[in-house]
């Protein structure tokens, strides 16, 4: 076990000179923050022994090379196990092919071209759903486990569970050419033949935005895997970055004087690999403002794809080649040869496996040190029971992250937003006290109170004399009152004119 990788450099409490650490508050700190380095250093590297799997390689005698081995050659120097993960699939009736696999790497998701849609766990070759859908599919793709996949058919996008049972249709999503998923985001990316690009939420099932290329049919499409940007490819030769934020594209790299013909970036986020219809395959450096690295004449293109370990899968009329490093002088790592013309291949995760969708079926074939050796059950785990599934969906949409947080540059969260910081201190107060306003204290009045008291009283003795006056009344003057009061009858005549005469004055 080696100690130095885990290393952080020299701690100041091994160094001679102690001291140049003046305070003693300050050199104790220092000391114990060393200390802890070191106990995580020495459990970094017992931790080693966990991580019993090694990553695959080939090994030759000397004067040969691993371009001259055949699958037939490898299957026969491994074991059981891993020889069944080689095999092919003959579906001449309904192809081209497309391919998914999910995120775990279990299952498998085959479309073709005519309408054939089928699901199946590859290791063992249990088939979950087929189907035909009676149309033309573009493209399918899983989405956050294998319990739900997308086919982009004719008219719409479909959504289906494992058993083949529809369960949404979206309409939004018409004449898809292409499909990603974004399993942090839980977006569902999709390109339109008419050049539009589509970001739908399917947590809550709405669509989060639609945007215009303008530059023809999305065929060529992929997802950043490190910033979760969207690269499409056109015919212009132009690869430009699209983010559901923006309604314009973030950038635009001319990368072929020819149409683009294949698009693929690494898992890290740092290479692109492109390929054209002038038969060049170049690598972008897309740390340093899209620098090209490399071309390559491989010829046309159909498919490109990078693998957990950074192998690259370039696929040309009916051969598909795996590169381990892209350069005039380097020879490919592996190459294998099918009967048809190959529409995509898909390197498997956590897997020493390359799915290759074909006009006449799917070829599975064995590359070893393509696949991450050692995976983490708790972000993806392919040995998964229906309880850890259910307990790492509900964890997934807790810590969803929100679209806001997709860019180019992955350093915005750690930084400090000086510019708000500055408009905020620069911006003036709506309302500023006036100097000339001279501020004085109230003076105390002495006996303050008594008016007060006074009014208090004042009401006391007014309610005291309203009711001497109602006693003096129920005793006897009622009665007198109630007599002046009263009217004296008046009488009736039998003249009705009589009510006209001028009544005499007493």
């Amino acid at each position: 076990m080696e100690k130095n990788k885990y290393s952080r450099g020299s701690s100041l409490a091994k160094s001679k000179r102690k001291t140049v650490i003046k305070s003693n508050v300050r050199r104790k700190k220092i000391f114990q923050k060393d200390k802890k380095i070191e106990e995580g250093l020495a459990r970094a590297t017992k931790a080693e022994i966990l991580l019993s799997e090694e990553a695959g390689q080939v090994e030759v005698d000397e004067g040969e090379h691993t371009l001259q081995l055949k699958q037939c050659d490898i299957v026969k120097h491994v074991d059981i196990a891993s020889a069944t993960k080689s095999f092919h699939l003959d579906l001449h009736q309904f192809g081209p092919y497309k391919l998914s696999y999910s995120l775990n790497g279990r299952q498998l998701l085959l479309g073709g071209h005519k309408g054939h849609v089928a699901a199946f766990d590859w290791v063992t070759k249990k088939l979950l759903c087929e189907m035909g859908v009676q149309e033309t599919v573009h493209d399918v793709v899983w989405l956050h486990n294998e319990n739900m996949f997308a086919v982009a058919q004719k008219q719409w996008t479909y959504m289906y569970d494992n058993q083949g049972l529809e369960i949404h249709c979206l309409k939004a999503l018409d004449k898809v050419t292409s499909l990603n998923f974004l399993p942090y985001h839980f977006l569902l990316n999709a390109g339109h033949e008419s050049g539009f690009i589509s970001w739908v939420d399917v947590s809550i099932g709405k669509i989060i935005s639609q945007y215009g290329t303008y530059k023809g049919s999305l065929d060529i499409m992929t997802v950043n895997p490190a910033n979760a940007v969207t690269h499409c490819g056109h015919a212009n030769g132009t690869v430009t970055l699209w983010t559901p934020n923006n309604k314009k594209a973030v950038a635009s790299v001319l990368c072929h004087g020819t149409p683009i013909s294949a698009l693929a970036i690494d898992n890290v986020g740092r290479l692109m690999a492109t390929g054209g219809r002038d038969g060049l395959l170049r690598l972008w450096d897309l740390r340093n403002t899209f620098a090209p690295l490399t071309s390559v004449r491989v010829g046309v293109p159909s498919s490109l794809n990078f693998s957990q370990r950074g192998l690259l899968a370039v696929a040309t009329g009916n051969q598909t080649m795996v590169f381990t490093e892209v350069g005039q002088k380097q020879k490919p790592y592996l190459k294998h040869t099918t009967s048809r013309f190959v529409e995509s291949a898909r390197f498997c995760p956590f897997e020493d496996v390359l799915g290759i969708g074909t006009q006449r079926g799917f070829d599975s074939i064995i590359v070893p040190g393509a696949g991450e050796a050692n995976f983490d059950a708790l972000e993806r785990n392919p040995f998964q029971t229906k309880k850890q599934r259910k307990e790492t969906e509900v964890k997934a949409l807790l810590e969803k992250i929100p679209i806001e947080l997709i860019s180019m540059d992955n350093s915005v969260l750690g930084d400090i937003d000086t510019e708000s910081l500055k408009k905020a201190r620069d911006q003036k107060p709506k309302y500023i006290k006036k100097a000339d306003i001279k501020l004085q204290h109230r003076k105390k009045r002495k006996n303050a109170k008594i008016p007060k008291i006074k009014e208090t009283l004042r009401t006391e003795l007014n309610l005291r004399m309203a009711k001497n006056a109602e006693d003096d009344l129920s005793d006897g003057d009622t009665d007198q009152l109630r007599k002046k009061v009263r009217k004296q009858p008046q009488e009736v005549s039998d003249d009705p004119l009589a009510r006209f005469v001028k009544k005499k004055k007493k």
